[in-house]
């Protein structure tokens, strides 16, 4: 057997250090030779634009501000460049570059990088490829059917009128946990035909999202356990010994969500009168294909509520938080509301989307705050170029949404707030993109939208929307939203 002295095995693991500092670094700078200002370097050893991240944070309160200001600071930039202990990253925001990178979906894969993705996510639609994808879209196209959109209303408007009952007003509320709940309860129902009882002195849907979130944000939490433990065994599945406790107990509040789930389905299975639901047609399409398991279907529906939930809820976040700094837009948006529904229960799917000016107010909250500013990493499948960039195999993607939004070439003024600029707005589709674009776009959007307006409508009918506190840092967790999660309060309207 080899034996390697101390000094050996200490002189083994600086080279590797080096190696992984220095190989991204000369890289970066060659790349910053051949395409000179057109790239804008993001580099620090190991973790790359997190630093930039954190001065965001600092500096602006605000993360993603260096990504907001390319435009006006830096209008040369086309490619910004960072690396990870992984290899190096290339974002693009250019609307042709991603153009061609959204209609060549074949040069790419969705990331591996999701901490214990392959448990949670990987048999989701938003990480599948090829026929799997194929296959699990055409199924759940079905359930996103207008006809099948305009059937929840009733169920929406229900859960706003109980949520919003419980609210304490004029004390801090948590305003992205409300909607949430009603947003994943709303899919639940689509998916299973049924609710599901608590777990951890939570609702299930609360627990499910506390424990994703908790799972994913571990690479924050502990970096240098989970960057050593993906060098040494990649980004799959590790061995027992290396998870920590932290992450075992996490692991195992998520095994008791997939037996619920399981349990759930193998009931659904005995049934002999099947609700028409997601689920039914699931079980249906995975009998006829031995290649579909019983964990693609929990998988899809643990995919649908964490990006359901999460992107909805946030959005409507961001909504409350643009209500509450621009009051003008309260008092604007309830007077069309009065004009166009009267009450409540005159909201129906006939008229849910008749006003443009709720549309507007959406879009601009969406060009403004977008919770998803990044897409899902792509890993690049072969050798080849985007624009005059060069990409080499196993090299990362990502597409950045905010310079796009905040450049004043497609938007006038974009630092301000003014949701009447889309009454004129005739914008290029791959500038302006909260659902992403072509055949791989974000297949709930006309849902989340419905919501988004059912969700606004009861609430500025009902109340005034007030920041608790002027100063908010916009941060990530897991999508791009407001630190504090209690940064709204509530103020009943007398009738």
């Amino acid at each position: 057997m080899f034996q390697f002295s101390f000094l050996e095995i200490v002189l083994y693991l600086v080279l590797i250090l080096a190696l992984l500092i220095l190989k991204p670094l000369f890289q970066m700078l060659i790349m910053k030779i051949k395409y000179g200002r057109k790239m804008h370097m993001m580099y620090f050893p190991l973790l790359g634009r997190i630093i930039e991240f954190s001065r965001g944070i600092k500096k602006h309160n605000d993360l993603l501000h260096f990504e907001k200001m390319i435009p006006q600071q830096h209008p040369e930039i086309e490619i910004v460049v960072s690396n990870t202990f992984l290899g190096l990253t290339h974002v693009f925001f250019k609307p042709e570059h991603i153009k061609f990178i959204l209609q060549n979906q074949d040069l790419y894969k969705k990331t591996s990088k999701v901490l214990f993705g392959e448990r949670m996510l990987y048999k989701g639609l938003a990480f599948q490829d090829g026929e799997d994808w194929k296959l699990a879209r055409n199924v759940l196209s079905k359930s996103f059917e207008f006809e099948q959109l305009r059937a929840r209303i009733p169920l929406i408007k229900r859960l706003c009128e109980e949520k919003f009952q419980q609210v304490q007003e004029e004390e801090p509320i948590d305003i992205i946990n409300i909607s949430g709940n009603i947003v994943g309860e709303v899919i639940t129902q689509s998916f299973f035909s049924q609710s599901f009882k608590d777990l951890n002195g939570k609702t299930f849907l609360s627990e499910l999202v506390d424990v994703m979130i908790n799972i994913i944000s571990q690479y924050r939490e502990a970096p240098i356990r989970c960057m050593t433990r993906t060098f040494i065994f990649g980004t799959r599945d590790y061995p027992n010994w290396t998870i920590a406790k932290v992450e075992q107990k996490l692991l195992a509040r998520l095994q008791r969500i997939k037996d619920m789930l399981s349990d759930s389905i193998k009931e659904r299975q005995m049934m002999q009168n099947k609700p028409a639901d997601f689920l039914t047609a699931y079980i249906n399409t995975i009998q006829q294909n031995p290649k579909l398991t019983e964990e693609h279907a929990i998988q899809q529906y643990i995919m649908l509520i964490f990006a359901g939930i999460d992107t909805t809820s946030n959005l409507f976040g961001a909504c409350c938080y643009a209500l509450s700094i621009h009051p003008e837009w309260q008092t604007k948006l309830r007077e069309e509301i009065q004009k166009q529904y009267g009450t409540y229960e005159q909201l129906n799917s006939d008229n849910i989307n008749i006003s443009s000016l709720i549309t507007n107010f959406i879009n601009e909250c969406m060009r403004m705050y977008t919770p998803v500013p990044y897409f899902i990493e792509r890993e690049v499948k072969q050798d080849h170029k985007v624009g005059d960039y060069f990409l080499k195999k196993n090299s990362e993607v990502s597409l950045c949404l905010f310079p796009n939004n905040y450049d004043p070439k497609n938007f006038k003024d974009p630092f301000t707030f003014n949701p009447e600029r889309w009454n004129q707005q005739n914008i290029d589709p791959f500038i302006f993109l909260p659902f992403s674009i072509g055949k791989r776009n974000c297949i709930g959007q006309h849902m989340a939208l419905m919501e988004i307006k059912c969700l606004l409508i009861y609430l500025l009918m009902n109340f005034e929307v007030n920041l608790t506190s002027e100063k908010q840092v916009w941060t990530f967790k897991f999508v791009y939203t407001i630190q504090d999660e209690k940064f709204i309060q509530l103020k009943r309207i007398v009738k």
